[in-house]
């Protein structure tokens, strides 16, 4: 298991950035909610290190068939209803190291090995993540706060190691794994 503490300073460098705008209390927040996901069965996070300091992460929880967003303005589309997801609770990656495939990475190392048919995670229409997350494939299917954040998903069946959503294409010597990873 990654370092909470190592993960929480990462998650204030970047969450602090507008629009999120979080400080502390968030952080402590995020700290006690993911030592909490981690007991959780379906649990898994992918990490990247860069010059020996953590340079990002992801991590999310597989969740069964019916499970929806519990802050979703409606009841989830029948074709995520009927089948369990992977909910992506977090992607990460220090606002220096941006732009060089680390969240890409990171996001296919976690998706790579999943057995549910589709994933899920929230996004900011204001932050650059949302536009980053369309061009990889992300649909909407939902939202937490109408006109401010999407539920996305992408299904996830049919995708192994070389095999990418659309807009984007595996670098050489790419590997799918959870884990900790040297950039």
């Amino acid at each position: 298991m990654p370092d909470w503490a190592e993960l929480g300073e990462l998650y204030l460098d970047v969450y602090r950035e507008p629009p999120y705008g979080e400080g502390e209390p968030e952080t402590a927040r995020f700290r006690e909610t993911v030592s909490r996901h981690a007991l959780l069965p379906g649990f898994a996070v992918t990490t990247v290190r860069h010059g020996g300091v953590l340079a990002g992460f992801a991590y999310g929880v597989g969740r069964e068939a019916g499970w929806w967003h519990p802050r979703a303005t409606a009841a989830a589309p029948a074709r995520l209803a009927r089948h369990p997801v992977f909910y992506v609770y977090e992607l990460a990656v220090r606002p220096g190291l941006r732009g060089r495939g680390l969240g890409r990475d990171l996001l296919d190392r976690l998706l790579g090995a999943r057995p549910e048919p589709f994933a899920v995670l929230a996004a900011s229409m204001a932050a650059p993540a949302h536009a980053m997350y369309r061009r990889w494939g992300w649909q909407p299917v939902g939202s937490l706060t109408p006109g401010r954040s999407e539920l996305l998903a992408l299904p996830l069946s049919g995708r192994a190691p070389g095999n990418h959503p659309p807009g984007g294409a595996p670098r050489a010597g790419e590997r799918h794994r959870a884990g900790d990873r040297r950039a």
